[in-house]
C-alpha cells in the first residue's frame, strides 16, 4: 500500500550524525505520509482509498496547510526527513504549491504521487524549482486510452496522464509510472513498458490489486492468481528487464525477488515502523488505512501532538512488539522478515485484524507449496527435513 515508495536522499531537519532522544523501544519517524486531498477527479474502481469523487476536480475536502505546519513542526525532533504527498489526488489541492514550498523550506525530500492529469508545463516548472521535489510516480493503468479510463471511470484521463508525464520530462524529471494489473490489462505489460521508456520515464512499478476500499471488489472479480503472478514475474525478470533500458519490476514480497535484486534500493519496502499517516481530515494514522479501517486512527493533529501520539499510542507500541519479532505464520519464518516487515502491516491487520499477521500473498503462497524454500530460516528447513 501506501509505504512502498522509492528510496530519498538523506535530507531533512534531523541531523544525520544525531540521534533524537526518544522513548525506549521507540524508533526514529523518519516520514510523514501526508493524504493532502480526501478527493480525487477520477472515480478508479481500483483505489483503495476510495476518496470522493469530485468531477472536473472543484470542491473537496481538503488537509488544512495549519495542520501540515503543525505536523512538521511536532515531527521535526523524532527524525523527519521526508514526506510523501498523496491523496485522493494531491494537486487538487487549492495550497498544493504552499505546500511544496512549506516543506522545501523545512529541508524535507518530498515525493509525490500523482494520476498526473491535472499537472501541466507550469506545475512541472514550479516543482523543478524545487530541488527537494526527489521524486514522482504517475498512475497510468494501461497501454491505451479504453483500458486505461475503463479503470479510471473518467473518459479522457489516459491522454491527460500522458500530457501530465510529458510535461514533467520536459522540464527534467524522469517520474515512474505505476501500473495497477488485472485481468483487463496483464496482457500489457510489455506494451506499458514500452509506453513508459517511450515518454523518458525512469521506471515502471506493476502493483497488484489490494483487497480495500474499491479495490476489494475488483480484486475478487478481476484479481490475479498467485500461480499468474509468479509465472508473469518470471518473465519480466527474465525477459522484460535485459529488454528495455528503464527499470521495470512487479511489486511482490522480498521472498519472491531475484537475489540479484535484493540489493536495487529503487525496490523499495515499506518502513512502516518509521512512518505515520495524516490523513485529509487531520486524523493521525498508521498510513491512509485509517480511512478504512478507524481502530488505527490514533488522534487528530489539531488536538494532539503528535509526538505524544508517536510515543505514547498503544496500538503503535503493539506494532514495533510484533513486527517483525512476532510475525505469524510464513513471514515468521522468512529469512527477510526483518526488513520486508510482514510486507505489507495496513493490508495484513485489514484482512485480519491482527499487526502481526502475515501477509495474505505469502502465506497463500506456503499453502500451495509455492514460496521459495531457500528464503526460509535455516531451522524451519531443517524442522521439516527433520519431520
Amino acid at each position: 500500500m501506501s509505504g512502498r515508495a522509492e528510496p530519498v536522499a538523506p535530507q531533512g531537519t534531523a541531523d544525520a550524525g544525531s540521534r533524537p532522544a526518544l522513548p525506549p523501544g521507540v524508533p526514529l519517524l523518519t516520514s510523514l505520509y501526508l493524504y493532502v486531498a480526501g478527493s480525487c477527479n477520477l472515480a478508479c474502481r481500483h483505489c483503495w482509498i476510495a476518496p470522493s469523487f469530485i468531477p472536473g476536480g472543484n470542491g473537496g475536502s481538503f488537509l488544512k496547510l495549519e495542520h501540515i505546519h503543525k505536523a512538521v513542526r511536532e515531527a521535526a525532533p523524532l527524525g523527519l526527513r521526508s514526506v510523501k504527498l498523496t491523496g485522493g489526488e494531491p494537486t487538487l489541492h487549492p495550497q498544493f504549491c504552499d505546500i511544496v514550498s512549506v516543506l522545501g523550506e523545512a529541508g524535507l525530500a518530498t515525493m509525490i504521487e500523482t494520476n498526473g492529469t491535472l499537472v501541466d508545463r507550469a506545475l512541472a516548472s514550479f516543482l523543478r524549482a524545487h530541488p527537494t521535489v526527489t521524486f514522482i510516480s504517475v498512475s497510468v493503468d494501461g497501454a491505451d486510452a479504453e483500458t486505461h479510463d475503463g479503470l479510471r471511470a473518467v473518459a479522457g484521463s489516459f491522454d491527460s496522464a500522458l500530457a501530465g508525464i510529458r510535461a514533467l520530462v520536459e522540464v527534467g524529471f524522469h517520474p515512474q509510472l505505476i501500473c495497477t494489473l488485472h485481468r483487463g490489462n496483464v496482457g500489457q505489460v510489455e506494451k506499458v513498458a514500452a509506453l513508459a521508456e517511450a515518454l523518458g520515464c525512469s521506471s515502471v512499478k506493476f502493483n497488484l490489486l489490494q483487497r480495500v476500499g474499491r479495490g476489494q471488489r475488483l480484486a475478487a472479480d478481476e484479481g490475479l492468481a498467485i500461480e499468474e503472478v509468479l509465472q508473469l514475474n518470471r518473465t519480466i525478470e527474465s525477459e522484460l528487464v535485459s529488454r528495455f533500458r528503464l527499470r521495470i519490476h512487479l511489486d511482490l514480497p522480498m521472498a519472491f525477488r531475484p537475489i540479484r535484486r535484493l540489493l536495487d534500493d529503487g525496490l523499495g519496502v515499506c518502513a512502516i515502523r518509521n512512518v505515520l499517516g495524516l490523513l485529509a481530515g487531520g486524523e493521525l494514522s498508521l498510513c491512509g488505512i485509517g480511512t478504512s479501517v478507524p481502530e488505527l486512527i490514533f488522534g487528530h493533529i489539531r488536538t494532539d501532538n503528535l509526538a505524544e501520539v508517536w510515543c505514547t499510542r498503544p496500538a503503535l507500541a503493539r506494532l514495533r512488539e510484533e513486527v517483525p519479532a512476532r510475525l505469524e505464520g510464513i513471514c515468521g519464518q522468512c529469512l527477510h522478515r526483518d526488513l520486508c516487515l510482514g510486507a505489507c502491516v495496513a493490508d495484513n491487520y485489514h484482512s485480519s485484524g491482527r499487526l502481526g499477521a502475515a501477509h495474505g500473498f505469502c502465506q497463500q503462497a506456503e499453502e500451495l507449496g509455492l514460496f521459495p524454500p531457500t528464503r526460509k530460516l535455516r531451522r524451519t528447513v531443517e524442522t521439516r527435513r527433520s519431520s
